[in-house]
């Protein structure tokens, strides 16, 4: 009897003592409405990147593709996701300011964001002011270039509410308003599609305020321990070969830290 009674008391304390598996956590990815890509490969382009996520954090990370900003300004509010790369914006900078995420790194070579206002090459304006009056073509409205272009136009004195605007999904449809005249003035926040509206003779008339966008973020519901580990993980990506693999597979060159008080300036002057 005693034998059984000490048996029973160490199986008591293992159960008590032992720590439960955690729960896979959901990294929830939205590369932005004005670039196609299919949730399919959104789930191959992050899948090294949450293996080695989950062996960092002992559990599995479940990679969860979102595209539409409804959906993802939803889960965002509802603290549903435990990690999310967010391409707008906008949308992680309400979330930073409401305090149900937190900042874990900025993608690097995309903290410079501008919108550009682009105009033919023989257009008569030639100055920001020139542009009062005129007919807008820009991407989707929910977008965050639309996002910076409202916010630009608002301090160069035109109500983006009264103004001629023309809104298209993807970026690299924008020219073709201006070059068919519906658009008296073009704007995008694509390098690939300023630098080809250049080569054909066009010219930007106006860059606005830099933003830096896609963010990784975290809920404040994730321990401190575990976003210091997600943290070092981003951070050190590109300082080793099996890291420099996974970016290369992702598509950037990797990540930094930023400066959250930089983006709650930024979060005002966007309007939020």
């Amino acid at each position: 009897m005693k034998l059984l009674a000490s048996l029973l008391a160490s199986f008591a304390v293992a159960v008590l003592t032992t720590v439960p598996a955690q729960a896979e956590l959901i990294l929830a990815v939205n590369e932005g409405v004005t670039y196609y890509v299919t949730p399919s490969e959104i789930r191959e382009k992050y899948r090294d990147l949450a293996d080695l996520l989950g062996k960092q954090l002992k559990t599995t990370v479940k990679i969860l593709p979102v595209d539409q900003y409804p959906v993802l300004r939803k889960g965002l509010d509802e603290q549903q996701y435990d990690l999310a790369f967010v391409h707008p914006a906008h949308h992680s900078l309400v979330s930073l300011r409401d305090g149900k995420y937190q900042l874990v790194a900025l993608t690097k070579g995309y903290t410079d964001y501008k919108a550009r206002f682009f105009v033919k090459g023989d257009a008569k304006m030639k100055q920001p002011a020139d542009m009062k009056g005129k007919s807008f073509g820009m991407p989707d409205p929910d977008s965050i270039t639309a996002v910076i272009t409202r916010a630009t136009m608002r301090d160069l004195g035109i109500d983006s509410t009264k103004a001629d605007i023309r809104t298209t999904r993807y970026q690299d449809a924008v020219p073709f308003f201006v070059e068919n005249g519906f658009s008296d003035v073009g704007v995008s926040a694509s390098g690939a599609v300023i630098k080809q509206w250049q080569e054909k003779g066009g010219s930007v008339l106006y860059e606005s305020k830099a933003v830096p966008i896609k963010h990784m973020i975290a809920s404040t519901k994730m321990s401190v321990m575990d976003l210091e580990k997600v943290r070092t993980v981003m951070l050190g990506l590109d300082k080793s070969d099996a890291g420099q693999k996974i970016l290369a597979k992702i598509g950037y060159k990797g990540y930094e830290s930023g400066d959250p008080q930089q983006l709650a300036l930024l979060a005002k002057w966007l309007g939020y």
